[in-house]
């Protein structure tokens, strides 16, 4: 089995090993563990303004890094690991196909009324645009 995983900070990770433990894949199952970064403002650095984007991307290496690393010692599963960029859901839908994933599993902040209507539901566009089944995991519910 292959299966693409979208890891939006540690909480998300630490669901996603979760669900992945309390399903006992085997360990020739194949895991793509990904993060994507989204294009905007913070693109160019300027100097005497932390490089918000440089950040994200080494915490959220840290972040894919150790959970492959946990993925090795409790399922004996080799995980690969990437940092993306564009529009998360339509990049996670490109990342199935050329991963020729079968799931994908993918952290929901289940936001609400407001807060939902703004920020819309990436895990709702993801749905729509993956080629394979996808796991939505439910995550704590955000304050916005």
């Amino acid at each position: 089995m292959k299966i693409v995983v979208a890891v939006d900070g540690q909480e998300s990770a630490q669901s996603a090993l979760a669900e992945i433990t309390a399903q006992k894949y085997s360990s020739d199952t194949q895991i793509h563990l990904v993060h994507v970064i989204v294009p905007g403002f913070a693109d160019v650095s300027t100097p005497g303004i932390p490089d918000t984007v440089a950040i994200e991307r080494a915490e959220e290496k840290g972040v894919l890094e150790q959970m492959a690393k946990k993925l090795k010692e409790k399922l004996n599963i080799d995980a690969s690991a990437e940092i993306l960029e564009g529009e998360v859901a339509q990049v996670i839908a490109d990342a199935c196909k050329q991963f020729g994933a079968d799931e994908a599993i993918v952290p929901s902040h289940a936001r609400h009324g407001f807060s939902r209507l703004w920020h819309g539901s990436i895990a709702d566009e993801i749905v729509d645009a993956a080629p394979c089944t996808v796991v939505v995991l439910k995550m704590a519910e955000t304050k916005a």
